[in-house]
């Protein structure tokens, strides 16, 4: 795909943005795996269209309201780089245009508030008893509400950290509220198999949650936060670091592009990334 970025775009990002639009051919097999597309056909809701999207605002073209609600749309889930041909890194585009399309269209006030409501939410430890306290109400909620209301979790039970080979285990933010079981039973395999999963107190969310809302400050000093809680763990030989949630694991693996213009951690972030199962 030809490109005509301007010169304000420099650097790194320019470097992503034009290696990813030059190796797009729009042959369109990556709509057949965005599940926003299969939901609503509709072709500035996949991938395609939002590259073309994302190419308009890089190039200075006029952006509106439209262009920020289809990227707003898209899941983050990478499903349409699995059936790339050219191998373009989606991710790594989004990244850049979804800044420039915010730049040139800012989101509305209540957008705003709305998003950095769910960024207090999710980080917050009171989401675990929210998400209680709605599972107890769930027979009183109309049905809407109700069908988005987690299911209680199963057994937590976990097995002590007894064996020499250890793996850390990232305990996250939104999943240890609303699944919990999912971390529980990883533990519970993992110990069969002779390894004991360890936590880090210090450690918290991937970074996803601000990352994907606009908060991209807040999501490096997430990461950082994690990088400094794992270290010592690492370095007294736990072998690598577990998500048990698909998205926190993609996040993590992205810690070098994250962390790419501060000197102290990306080298770290590289190291990280190599690690995470």
């Amino acid at each position: 795909m030809r490109t005509r970025l301007p010169d304000t775009l420099a650097g790194e990002a320019r470097d992503v943005a034009e290696t990813a639009l030059r190796a797009c051919v729009h042959c369109g097999m990556c709509n057949a795996t965005c599940p926003t597309y299969q939901l609503t056909g509709e072709e500035l809701m996949g991938p395609r269209g939002r590259i073309y999207l994302m190419k308009q605002a890089l190039e200075g073209e006029p952006v509106t309201d439209l262009t920020r609600e289809a990227l707003d749309g898209c899941l983050g889930c990478r499903a349409c780089e699995t059936t790339c041909p050219s191998g373009v890194q989606y991710h790594r585009l989004f990244e850049v245009g979804q800044a420039a399309v915010l730049e040139a269209a800012p989101r509305p006030t209540i957008g705003r508030l709305q998003r950095a409501a769910i960024r207090a939410l999710a980080l917050s430890p009171a989401f675990g008893a929210l998400s209680g306290l709605g599972r107890a109400l769930r027979p009183l909620l109309p049905s809407a509400l109700r069908d988005k209301v987690p299911p209680a979790p199963g057994p937590a039970g976990r097995p002590p950290v007894r064996h020499a080979r250890r793996i850390v285990l990232l305990t996250g933010c939104v999943q240890s509220g609303a699944a919990a079981h999912f971390n529980a039973a990883a533990a519970r395999i993992l110990d069969r198999f002779g390894i004991s999963l360890v936590e880090a107190r210090q450690a918290g969310c991937c970074g996803a949650v601000p990352g994907h809302l606009d908060a991209r400050d807040a999501a490096q000093t997430l990461a950082r936060r994690n990088l400094d809680a794992w270290a010592p763990l690492l370095e007294d030989g736990a072998e690598a670091v577990l998500a048990t949630s698909s998205g926190c694991g993609t996040y993590l693996h992205d810690y070098p592009d994250l962390l790419r213009d501060d000197p102290a951690y990306r080298e770290r972030a590289r190291r990280l990334a190599a690690l995470v199962r």
